[in-house]
C-alpha cells in the first residue's frame, strides 16, 4: 500500500442560529492519492461523525449555499459572517496530504460560528492508510477539539434548557453584531466622504499645475517650432543649391558618357561589319563550324545599329544551316538514307540565303545525293524490296558516275536475279506470296529478254 501524506482540511459551517450541528465539509486531498485510497479515507471520515457527532454533510447542502461557504476555507471570521443563520454551530475541515516519503499527513481543523474562533488545530502524520484508520482518526479528531469535545457532543445531542439559553444568547449576539456594523458603516461613510472631498482638491490642484505646465510647454513648443523651421528653410536652401550644382554635373557626365557612348557604337559597327565579313568567308570555305561559334559570340557585341539586325539574321540563317548539315554528315556516317535526303533540300535552301551562288556546301550536294540513295538502296535490298533498291542505285549513279558501290550492285544484278529466282522457286511451296512477290521483282529489274525474266514470267503463270 502505498504510503500517504494527506493533509485533510474538514470544515464544519453554522447555518443557522436555532441549531447545535456540525458542517462536514468536503475533504481537500493533496499528493499523489490513488482514487479507492480517497475513498477509503473519506469513508472513515464520515464513520467518525456517524458514530459521535449530530451533523450535515456538504453534500446536503444547497449548490449556492456550497458556492458561498467554499471562499471561505479556514476563515472563521468568513463562516461567522456567512454561516450565522445557518443550522449548524460548528464546521469541521480536513486536509489529507501525501509527503515524499509516501507518508500521510491529516490536518483536522474545528472552528467555532458562534465564538468566531478556532477551537482545535490538530496535525498527525500516518506512516501508511492502514494505520489511518477509525479509532486513530476519531482520537485525532477528539484531541483537536480539545476541551470542547463534550461541549460540542453535548451540543450535537442537545437538551431543552441549554438550548433556549443557547438561542438567547445567539440572538443577543447577532443584535450586538448588527450595531456595531451600523456604526461601522456610518464610520466608513464619513471616512469615505473626507476622502472624496480631499480627492477632489488634490485633483483641482492637479489640474491647475497641469494647465501651467501646458501653458509652459505650448510656448516653449512654439519657440522650438519656430528654430526648427528656420533651420529647415537654410537646409533646404543649401539643399537646393547643392542639388543645382550636382544636376549641372550630372549633366555635363550624361553629355560625355553619350559622346563616348556614339563612338563606342560606331566602333562596335564597324567590328561587327568586319565580323559579318570575316564570318561569311569561312562560310564559302566550308569552316561552318568555326563560322558557328564566332557569329556567336559576334552577336554579343552591339551598335544599335543596322548591323545589328544583319548579324542577328546572320547567326540565325548559319546555325540552322550548320544544324542541317551536321544532320546529312551523321547521316553520311551512319548510312541512313532519311537523315540524308530528308535535310538536303533544306540545306540547299539555307546556303544560298547565305550567300549568294551558294557556299561551298553546293558543290558536295550530288556526292550527299549519291550516299543517301546509296544508303536507302542498301536498306531496301536488306527487306527484299529489290525494285526499290536498283531505283535508288541508279539514282546513285546519276547524281555521282564514280560511285563504285553502287555500280558494283548493279554489275551483280544478274547473280541477283538468279538467287532471286531460287529463293521464290523455295518458297513458293510453303509461302506463295511472298514467292509471287519475288518473281514480278525479277521482272522489274531485268528485261523481257532476260533467261530469268521467262522464268519468273512462267512461274507466275503456273502460280495462277
Amino acid at each position: 500500500m502505498k504510503k500517504l501524506i494527506i493533509f485533510v482540511l474538514l470544515v464544519v459551517l453554522a447555518s443557522t442560529l436555532f441549531a447545535d450541528k456540525v458542517l462536514l465539509w468536503k475533504p481537500i486531498f493533496k499528493g499523489d492519492f490513488e482514487s479507492q485510497d480517497k475513498k477509503t479515507l473519506s469513508r472513515t471520515l464520515k464513520k467518525v461523525f456517524d458514530k459521535r457527532f449530530n451533523y450535515i454533510y456538504y453534500r446536503n447542502l444547497a449548490s449556492k449555499k456550497r458556492k458561498r461557504f467554499a471562499k471561505c476555507g479556514g476563515n472563521e471570521m468568513c463562516w461567522a459572517d456567512k454561516a450565522s443563520d445557518e443550522n449548524f454551530s460548528y464546521v469541521a475541515l480536513a486536509l489529507f496530504k501525501m509527503t515524499e516519503d509516501e507518508e500521510i499527513r491529516i490536518r483536522i481543523m474545528m472552528i467555532s460560528i458562534e465564538d468566531e474562533e478556532v477551537i482545535g488545530d490538530v496535525d498527525k502524520t500516518y506512516y501508511d492508510i492502514d494505520e489511518a484508520n477509525y479509532k486513530a482518526i476519531s482520537r485525532q479528531i477528539k484531541k483537536s477539539v480539545g476541551s470542547s469535545y463534550k461541549s460540542v457532543k453535548k451540543g450535537s445531542s442537545g437538551g431543552g434548557n441549554s438550548r433556549n439559553s443557547e438561542l438567547e444568547k445567539r440572538k443577543r449576539l447577532a443584535d450586538e453584531r448588527e450595531q456595531k456594523a451600523v456604526k461601522e458603516r456610518k464610520r466608513r461613510e464619513a471616512t469615505r466622504l473626507r476622502k472624496l472631498e480631499k480627492e477632489r482638491e488634490r485633483r483641482e490642484q492637479e489640474r491647475e499645475r497641469k494647465m501651467a505646465l501646458e501653458r509652459k510647454k505650448r510656448k516653449e513648443k512654439a519657440r522650438k517650432k519656430k528654430i526648427a523651421a528656420e533651420k529647415k528653410r537654410r537646409k533646404e536652401a543649401a539643399e537646393r543649391r547643392r542639388l543645382e550644382k550636382e544636376m549641372q554635373k550630372r549633366e555635363k557626365e550624361k553629355a560625355v558618357k553619350k559622346k563616348q557612348r556614339r563612338a563606342s557604337m560606331r566602333k562596335n559597327a564597324e567590328k561587327l561589319s568586319r565580323a559579318r565579313e570575316l564570318v561569311l568567308e569561312w562560310v564559302q570555305e566550308g569552316k561552318y563550324g568555326k563560322a558557328a561559334k564566332a557569329i556567336t559570340k559576334v552577336s554579343q557585341i552591339k551598335c544599335e545599329c543596322e548591323e545589328d539586325a544583319k548579324v542577328l539574321a546572320l547567326k540565325t540563317q548559319l546555325l540552322n544551316f550548320h544544324k542541317v548539315v551536321q544532320k546529312i554528315l551523321q547521316g553520311v556516317k551512319l548510312l541512313d538514307d532519311n537523315l540524308i535526303l530528308d535535310n538536303i533540300e533544306a540545306a540547299k535552301a539555307l546556303d544560298e540565303e547565305l550567300v549568294e551562288g551558294g557556299t561551298n556546301f553546293s558543290t558536295k550536294v550530288d556526292k550527299y545525293y549519291s550516299v543517301g540513295f546509296y544508303a536507302r538502296g542498301l536498306e531496301a535490298s536488306k527487306k527484299d524490296n529489290y525494285t526499290l533498291a536498283d531505283e535508288s542505285f541508279n539514282k546513285c549513279l546519276e547524281y555521282d558516275p564514280d560511285n563504285q558501290d553502287c555500280q558494283r550492285w548493279l554489275d551483280s544484278k544478274d547473280k541477283l536475279v538468279e538467287k532471286i529466282y531460287k529463293k521464290a522457286d523455295v518458297m513458293r511451296n510453303f509461302n506463295p506470296t511472298k514467292a509471287k512477290e519475288l518473281f514480278k521483282s525479277i521482272l522489274r529489274l531485268v528485261t523481257a529478254d532476260h533467261d530469268y525474266y521467262k522464268k519468273a514470267e512462267k512461274a507466275l503463270e503456273r502460280m495462277e
